[in-house]
Order: C-alpha cells, then structure tokens, then sequence
C-alpha cells in the first residue's frame, strides 16, 4: 500500500525498471529456454500487477475518484491511511489536525497504527470525518463444556443459590 508521496514516487519508479526488465528478457529470449523466459515474465508482471493496483488505488483516492472503501477490522488500519490520502491530507497536514507530530504520524503508519488507544482511534476518526462501520459477528460462538459449568469440589451451589435469592440480587452478564 502506498501511504505518500515518496512512496508513490518510487512505486512508480519501480514499475518502469520493471517493465524494462520484461523488454530486456523478451529481447534477449533467443538463447534462453522458453519455458525459463516464460516463468521469469510470469514472475516479473506479476509484481507489475501489484505496482499498478497500488498506483491506481492512491491516484484513485488523492483524485476523489474513490468515496468509499470497504475494510475488515484487521485491514482497519488501511482504511485510516486510505481515508487520510482521500480528504486530501499529507502526513504533516494530518498531524497538525491532531495536535502530534509528523513522526508520530509516520510511526503510526510504519506500524499500521497497532499501538493506538481506542480513544485516540476515535479522535482520527472524528479528525477525518469518517464513517466507520463495526460488524459484530457472533456465528462462531465458543462452544461450552459441562466441565465450565461445574463448581469447583466442595462448594455447594445450592447454598449459593438460595442466598442470592434471598438477597433479590440478580446477576447480569454485561456490566
């Protein structure tokens, strides 16, 4: 993923040199066997391919061509960065909305913002002025033994109940 200007720049540096390398190989495929040049121009557009994507992805965003990106949590972290290049901000204009430093900025991308708090997660999102979508899936739910349910021997539970009750205590599992 291209997080800024002097990534992109040597992204696409590095497509060029890629692509004179296929125009090099493909010339020079005489003397080579073919299957060897084919697996070797195979390999090379391949990385050609992922350069594009990352080019066409951070033109789309700085352009405004794309609105809306959808991300899972653990790709969290691209939406930020993908959010910041989309409304236009550099790393340092980024920093200065949220009273830090560029470094810690470039920190938090280097790191895929890994290490921030819940609530300075909320500040950027309300910084970028973001909707963000949280879905909860509870489809793999823990499967529970008996064993998990057993007082430990010794303890009477019975005991434990009909106090509880006498207290008109209930016992929530939220808090």
């Amino acid at each position: 993923m291209i997080k800024n200007e002097k990534q992109y720049g040597v992204t696409k540096n590095n497509l060029k040199k890629f692509q004179d390398a296929i125009r090099v190989i493909s010339e020079s495929s005489s003397s080579k066997n073919p299957l060897l040049l084919k697996l070797q121009i195979d390999s090379i557009q391949s990385q050609i391919d992922v350069f594009e994507q990352e080019i066409e992805m951070y033109e789309g965003l700085k352009k405004g061509e794309i609105a809306n990106v959808s991300r899972g949590f653990e790709d969290l972290s691209c939406g930020i960065i993908e959010s910041r290049i989309a409304k236009g901000y550099n790393q340092k204009q980024f920093a200065e909305l949220l009273k830090t430093s560029e470094q810690q900025v470039q920190k938090y991308e280097s790191e895929n913002y890994s290490n921030i708090s819940l609530k300075r997660l909320q500040e950027i999102v309300v910084v970028l002025d973001v909707d963000v979508d949280a879905t909860f899936n509870f489809s793999k739910k823990r499967r529970f033994a008996v064993s998990d349910f057993l007082a430990p021997q010794g303890v009477d539970t019975i005991e434990i109940r009909n106090r509880i009750r006498s207290r008109g205590t209930t016992v929530s599992m939220c808090r």
